[in-house]
């Protein structure tokens, strides 16, 4: 599951640090081996072997005419290895053989060959050039050597009398094949387009303009991967996304990075975009949840403090929030007053709410009596005033998460496309500007990323 972070309210360029999770994009590739098998077909020659030569056996008391041809007795297959680490490539053979032992011998002739299969072991594998390919693993085998036996001591077999023939053939075969491969896995070219879009700047889903840069970190090709109908691999690509309000800067590309065989990253987004607040917004929330929270003092006269407005401003890296209240009490009275509380602005552990830390608390002495001092002097009127600087943004991020969930899928940059499920946003980082408070607001659910590469079809 990856998180997603989206802007909440947004209308000036803003940028956040980057973020530690990395996002990742994979493009699975799948080969058929139907077409590395019709490429083989279409080379491999109907003659595999042609034989016309006279040996000696029995310390040359014995001297053999041998002649016959190796055909191709059916088509070539390409399937995967019992192992699972590779291809087998098979061809059915038919060999027709006469021997003529010559002189007194010459009553041993006769012919002999019959059919079998013979196959070799290929390993496909990537090159560092970023190429799938395919190598020949051992010698090939034979299902059966077709030998005969002319006499004691004498067996003559088609395999080893035409074996490097029927190599050289096979290798032929298995370079096909490789071909085949190299050609319709297309790696580079996918790898490329891979990772010139994991570099684009991506427009996020959102109601204000807003981007992410994206810094590319790795590139992997897994191993292949083998079924009855095809080989599979998978090119991923790692990268960091710095968001930021407004339109993307441009970024130089990079070449594509060395090789590296590994298994795929799991692929998921995790965005880091800002959320602008400004400060009247705050201070409309502050308000809002301040007031609900009337506080009624055990002194003298009972006076009951609640707050009726609160205004926040920045302090350097801190937040003041000038925060009016009401006191009543009986025989009439009522009066306003007005205190200062600073502190640096953190995030509750509720995800949804931002408190402040190291708080002061200065009340404005102007026009109220020592008694009203006094009273707003109390701890308990100190914390009340402390705690009515709590900003609840739940409304904000639940019509976030609603507006971003009816943007997907999403195409953040051409042949890249998002989707997925949004989950409720949470509050995970923020900072102070002289406009507005900054905040970064993560998304759970399961946002991925995938690729467009259907013009490489």
């Amino acid at each position: 599951m990856r998180r997603l972070l989206i802007p909440v309210l947004s209308t000036v360029l803003m940028t956040s640090p980057p973020t530690e999770a990395l996002s990742s994009i994979t493009l699975p590739i799948t080969v058929p081996l139907a077409g590395a098998q019709q490429a083989a077909n279409t080379r491999v020659p109907s003659e595999f072997a042609r034989l016309d030569e006279t040996r000696t056996f029995l310390g040359g008391l014995l001297s053999v005419k041998l002649t016959g041809t190796v055909t191709r007795a059916g088509q070539v297959s390409v399937r995967p290895s019992l192992q699972g680490d590779g291809l087998i490539v098979s061809v059915p053979i038919r060999a027709d053989f006469r021997a003529e032992p010559g002189g007194l011998g010459a009553f041993l002739a006769r012919d002999f060959g019959g059919t079998a299969t013979v196959s070799l072991h290929v390993t496909p594998f990537v090159t560092p050039e970023w190429e799938a390919g395919a190598q020949v693993k051992g010698d090939s085998t034979w299902t059966d050597p077709l030998s005969v036996e002319l006499a004691q001591g004498v067996r003559i077999s088609v395999q080893a009398l035409v074996e490097g023939q029927v190599r050289a053939q096979l290798d032929r075969v298995a370079a096909d094949v490789a071909r085949a491969i190299r050609e319709g896995a297309q790696l580079r070219t996918r790898a490329e387009t891979l990772w010139a879009r994991a570099q684009q700047p991506w427009i996020l889903p959102t109601p204000e303009p807003a981007y992410a840069r994206v810094t590319p970190q790795s590139l992997t090709v897994s191993p292949f991967r083998f079924t009855p109908e095809a080989l599979k691999l998978t090119v991923g690509a790692t990268f960091d996304l710095t968001a930021g309000l407004g339109h993307a800067p441009a970024v130089p590309p990079t070449p594509l990075p060395p090789l590296k065989v590994a298994p795929p990253p799991t692929p998921g987004v995790e965005l880091r975009v800002p959320v602008r607040l400004p400060y009247p917004a705050l201070s409309q929330a502050a308000t809002r949840m301040a007031g609900e929270r009337p506080l009624v003092l055990p002194l003298p006269f009972s006076p009951t403090l609640r707050v009726i407005s609160v205004t926040v401003t920045p302090r350097g890296t801190a937040l003041n929030a000038a925060v009016t209240l009401r006191i009543s009490g009986p025989l009439g009275l009522d009066l306003q007053a007005t205190a200062d509380v600073v502190g640096t602005p953190t995030l509750d552990p509720s995800g949804h709410l931002v408190t402040l830390r190291d708080v002061t608390v200065t009340t404005r002495r102007a026009g109220l009596t020592g008694r009203v001092l006094g009273w707003l002097a109390d701890q308990r009127a100190q914390a009340y005033l402390a705690r009515a600087a709590r900003f609840d943004l739940t409304p904000q991020l639940r019509q976030a998460q609603r507006q971003l969930q009816e943007r997907l899928p999403f195409t953040p940059a051409p042949g890249v496309e998002l989707a997925g499920t949004v989950g409720p946003l949470r509050l995970n980082e923020l900072r102070v500007t002289p406009e507005a408070l900054v905040v970064l607001a993560t998304a759970s659910g399961q946002v991925q990323g995938t690729v467009d590469v259907s013009h490489l079809r």
